[in-house]
């Protein structure tokens, strides 16, 4: 019999990934990351396959957090911590901190959307988790005012998420004078923008979306804000032993963290946070210039809470959305299915989405309403 001949690999095709999380790197990222992976320290040892303790993770580990601190210009009042868990973790991990800190274990919430309900709920696990202002009632199309007098007094911090992926706002202006320190999740815009860090007292952001691969979180706390944990929280989730071990009481994910080290490298290279936010805000303006230029779309946020980072809106005859959906994969622009519990359509266009893409899928929009609108 003879040999079959292994058939020819198609060719790649370059797809522009529009998912929510896990998302898109920056395509000069993955490259490195191909090119590094077995080779970073040219050793023969793979970057997965160093000790956590070794001097090569130690220089891995200074990187991350100098040009973290640089690029974010955290104080030095704040520590910088990696965990397992995601920022879903870190849902359990602030009150189990935090809330010891009031006489009555109350924290008070913001409720803009699905993690913000999530976050509160878990805060209740530990003590009172005061809604101090919702958006609920427009369906979560914008962000609600925080009158001050509205957090409880005795509050042992405030909780938002400065971005919403699944309803597409953001904070822009964050709340002042509040009686207690703000706490935010930041996940779909860490490194997006610009973020004054003296305004907060914990900042945490799960991996997924800017920073690298799912699992891990980016957590920054005050010194004063450490030392409060109830007793019984779990020794991984004590910001006290995080603060001590410098992060490697257990080993963390060494992979993540390499890949975090080389997004800052190019968050650096592209010229600092303020030239990537600029970049981030021009695609969402070809977005969403392409979104307002007819009725045949419907952005779901009010305009003056739109987000950057997640660009949520609705097909005027909404039967249409199965199809948009399939026709835009087709031509290679992927995961622009809407959040399932809310449905429509959501671009996600974090650093990693080129403006090529979004200039892609802007053509996409065009060419869509012209076949059936």
């Amino acid at each position: 019999m003879r040999e079959r001949l292994p058939l020819p690999a198609a060719p790649p095709r370059y797809a522009y990934n529009f998912c929510a999380g896990p998302a898109t790197l920056p395509r000069p990222v993955a490259e490195r990351i191909r090119e590094e992976f077995l080779a970073h320290a040219g050793d023969g040892a793979s970057v997965v396959e160093i000790s956590h303790k070794g001097a090569r993770f130690a220089h891995i580990l200074d990187t991350v957090e100098t040009l973290f601190r640089s690029l974010c210009a955290l104080p030095r009042s704040h520590h910088l911590f990696f965990m397992h868990g995601g920022a879903r973790m870190q849902c359990s991990a602030v009150p189990l901190n935090l809330i010891g800190r009031s006489a009555t274990r109350t924290a008070g919430y913001v409720e803009t959307g699905l993690f913000a309900r999530q976050a509160a709920r878990e805060g209740a696990r530990y003590g009172t988790a005061r809604t101090v202002a919702s958006s609920a009632a427009t369906s979560f199309d914008r962000i609600p005012a925080v009158p001050a007098r509205d957090c409880p007094s005795d509050a042992a911090f405030l909780h938002l998420t400065s971005n919403n992926t699944v309803y597409g706002t953001r904070w822009t202006d964050f709340p002042h004078d509040v009686p207690a320190p703000l706490v935010a999740d930041a996940t779909s815009d860490i490194l997006s923008r610009r973020l004054d860090h003296d305004r907060f007292g914990v900042v945490y952001a799960g991996f997924q979306k800017n920073l690298g691969p799912a699992g891990m979180a980016l957590v920054t706390v005050r010194d004063d804000l450490i030392g409060h944990a109830l007793p019984g929280t779990p020794r991984l989730l004590d910001y006290a032993v995080q603060a001590d071990t410098r992060s490697l009481d257990n080993t963390p994910n060494t992979f993540a963290l390499f890949v975090l080290s080389l997004v800052l490298e190019w968050v650096r290279d592209q010229g600092g946070l303020a030239v990537v936010e600029r970049h981030n805000e021009a695609k969402a303006a070809l977005l969403y210039g392409a979104l307002d230029r007819s009725a045949f779309y419907r952005p779901t946020a009010r305009a003056e809470h739109r987000s950057v980072t997640n660009i949520v809106f609705r097909l005027a005859d909404e039967s249409l959305t199965g199809e948009f959906v399939a026709l835009a994969e087709s031509e290679g622009l992927l995961g622009l299915a809407g959040h399932r519990t809310v449905g429509g359509v959501r671009a996600s266009v974090y650093n990693g989405m080129s403006e090529d893409g979004v200039r892609a899928l802007a053509g996409f929009l065009r060419e869509f309403e012209r076949l059936r609108g």
